[in-house]
């Protein structure tokens, strides 16, 4: 079908030209529009891959940089493959980071290979830092690594299924923090039920990287191909219908949300006076944190009561 086959594209190597408009604009007011784009979560399943594949050599001491050298080219050949976006080379950095310091037996700082990673795709292309994709792979990766435990922690959940699940719910919310305001800055819309679609769509979507991987792999056997290619349509099919049905509910996105340059800022002042006050406990941050909402809500108001005061024919 040509929505599976156009999803599939855009999954497995970032091709979208084959994507159906309506399925995007779909997958955008679900707040799961990440699995559409080649990113961190991709680079994540095929280093897990290619770590497993060369386990092996471990073993063999003559092999010690052998499997560093098979997985970074994997990882690079995937990148290139995939278009070699932002989100895609920014990942592909960091993981470069992490496999050199394992191998060197280096604990590597994930702040460090951001900010590593950060530099040198501006040295080589400064206005990416203008780029909506650059902005936010930074910004979730950073917001992942800040809230994600903090949250995942608050929760202390016995039965390991519904850890899991918590777990998953940690860091789709903790992603959500420091992405909002550039979500709302550039697209002026917010995905409501960002937390129910991401619970389902997030490992469906590494279920289905995965079976298209195999797919690939077992093209040459006829009858595996078959089995593997109508699973594949199945769970696409699936995934599709549930991002369609989700985003058709009334409340699925808040649109028509206009925020300025400035309010972004205060918004990001707001967020980080209240972030140090709940994990360092600081109270002077905790009022600077609400004194930098209440001014962006006074400019919020004022741009409202602008708005309704004047008079123009367009």
């Amino acid at each position: 079908g040509a929505k599976e086959a156009g999803l599939a594209e855009a999954m497995l190597i970032g091709y979208k030209d084959d994507l159906d408009k309506n399925l995007v604009q779909a997958y955008a007011a679900t707040g799961v529009v990440h699995i559409i784009a080649i990113s961190g979560l991709h680079l994540a399943l095929i280093y897990w891959l290619l770590n497993l594949l060369t386990k092996p050599l471990e073993h063999l001491k003559r092999a010690r940089y052998v499997k560093p050298l098979i997985i970074i080219s994997g990882l690079w050949l995937f990148s290139v493959a995939a278009g070699a976006s932002p989100s895609v080379l920014r990942a592909a950095l960091m993981f470069t980071c992490i496999v050199i310091g394992n191998n060197l037996a280096r604990k590597t700082s994930v702040y460090n290979s951001l900010a590593a990673s950060a530099f040198l795709l501006l040295c080589i292309n400064p206005f990416w830092l203008w780029d909506a994709g650059f902005q936010l792979s930074y910004a979730a990766v950073l917001s992942i690594v800040v809230f994600m435990k903090p949250i995942y922690n608050s929760l202390f959940i016995s039965n390991k299924l519904a850890d899991q699940v918590w777990k998953l719910l940690s860091v789709t919310l903790a992603a959500q923090i420091l992405t909002a305001p550039i979500c709302l800055y550039q697209f002026h819309q917010f995905p409501t039920l960002f937390l129910f679609t991401n619970l389902v769509a997030v490992p469906l979507s590494s279920l289905i990287l995965f079976g298209e991987i195999l797919l690939c792999s077992t093209a040459w056997l006829a009858p595996a191909a078959d089995v593997t290619g109508w699973c594949l349509l199945q769970s696409i099919r699936f995934l599709n219908n549930f991002v369609e049905l989700a985003g058709k509910l009334p409340f699925a996105v808040w649109q028509g949300l206009q925020i300025n340059a400035v309010q972004v800022w205060l918004l990001y002042a707001c967020i980080t006076g209240l972030a140090l006050w709940w994990l360092r406990k600081s109270k002077q941050a905790l009022i600077a944190g609400l004194l930098f909402l209440l001014l962006f809500a006074v400019i919020r108001a004022s741009s409202f009561y602008n708005a309704a005061k004047q008079q123009k024919l367009i």
